[in-house]
């Protein structure tokens, strides 16, 4: 599931740093569920909780209590499942408050980040529509009455005044179809298959992309292999948390070599999915017997990357956005005024 409004990543951070120290503390939660629903201010939150308490009450499972409600991401409800089957919900319910805690934190950033040269972008279209639809048809009109004639540099505007008055609702109404029919193909299941190989494989967020499944799939996997589980059983269990069709594929095809006696580390190598040096630190933790370990080091340490390439990334978009539109400002600007001053040489 989505974002479900302002503030939500926070509510689930809150949440499940909640219910890991109810945990903790040794409430069932058959018992603490109720305490979340008492201490939630969010409203869709806490008519999940109570959905979720009256599902476990009759003997649900906490996963799938979870993913009736219909209201988390999901993330999240996977790794419950991974930390249900695992038994350690505890740490799982703490990584996921961290992890939802940092979304939030990323998601205020870029917010802010954003927030400025949006206002300085609809500041510009709102001169740019007085200018075509106010200023130059008048300075046309008095030039016409005088007799002179309109410059060639205003017809661009001339042009584009006569389409917002004429065309704007076909404008309007095209861009919402637009947004309705690729809406409508992300349902498909190819459409979104190749979504999510493109995810993957484009050159300008695929690095980052292959940093965020390398994080998620070696901090769930640590968890099953600390549990006991072999790496076939922990496999299966963790690809959904990755949330991409072209990645689970990709991983149910290794699980697959795996079971035929393939080293792990060889497995994964050919998946094309994760760094060089994951794959090299994987194989050297097979071979020392302490991949649980491994996998739990590679996981904090690739999340920590991702943090910092996200960070710079934010850094980024303010100044980026705010050099961009002031240079086309600064071009809208020059066009506009050029043929003000031809229209007002014209009429002297």
């Amino acid at each position: 599931m989505g974002r479900k409004g302002k503030g939500y990543e926070m509510d689930l951070a809150m949440l499940c740093h909640q219910f890991s120290l109810i945990l903790k503390s040794g409430i069932h939660p058959v018992e603490g569920i109720p305490l979340l629903y008492e201490d939630t201010v969010n409203p869709k939150l806490k008519k999940a909780l109570e959905s979720i308490s009256n599902e476990v009450v009759h003997g649900s499972s906490l996963y799938l209590a979870f993913e009736a409600a219909k209201c988390f991401p999901t993330y999240m409800t996977t790794m419950i499942r991974v930390g249900e089957q695992t038994g350690m919900l505890e740490p799982v319910l703490e990584g996921l408050s961290r992890f939802y805690e940092i979304q939030a934190n990323i998601r205020r950033r870029v917010r802010s980040a954003v927030t400025y040269p949006l206002v300085l972008a609809i500041f510009m279209l709102a001169v740019i529509a007085l200018i075509s639809l106010e200023v130059i048809p008048l300075f046309i009109e008095i030039l016409t009455s005088l007799g002179g004639k309109v410059p060639d540099q205003v017809d661009l505007f001339i042009v584009l005044g006569n389409t917002l008055k004429n065309s704007v609702l076909y404008v309007v109404a095209a861009l919402v179809l637009l947004i309705v029919v690729v809406w409508l193909l992300t349902r498909l299941n190819k459409i979104r298959f190749i979504m999510d190989k493109i995810k993957v494989v484009n050159p300008f967020t695929g690095s980052m992309y292959k940093k965020i499944v390398t994080a998620r799939f070696s901090g769930a996997l640590s968890l099953t292999l600390k549990s006991g589980m072999t790496i076939t059983e922990g496999f299966g269990l963790v690809s959904g948390v990755l949330d991409n069709d072209y990645v689970i594929r990709k991983i149910r095809e290794a699980v697959n070599e795996v079971s035929s006696s393939k080293p792990f580390w060889e497995a994964i190598r050919d998946t094309g999915l994760f760094p060089v040096l994951f794959v090299r630190l994987v194989k050297t933790g097979e071979k020392t017997g302490n991949l649980d370990a491994m996998m739990e080091k590679v996981s904090h340490t690739w999340q920590e990357e991702v943090d910092a390439s996200l960070g710079r990334v934010v850094g980024f978009i303010e100044p980026v956005c705010v050099t961009v539109l002031s240079l086309i400002l600064a071009g809208v600007l020059l066009s506009v005024i050029l043929p003000l001053i031809s229209i007002m040489a014209s009429i002297g």
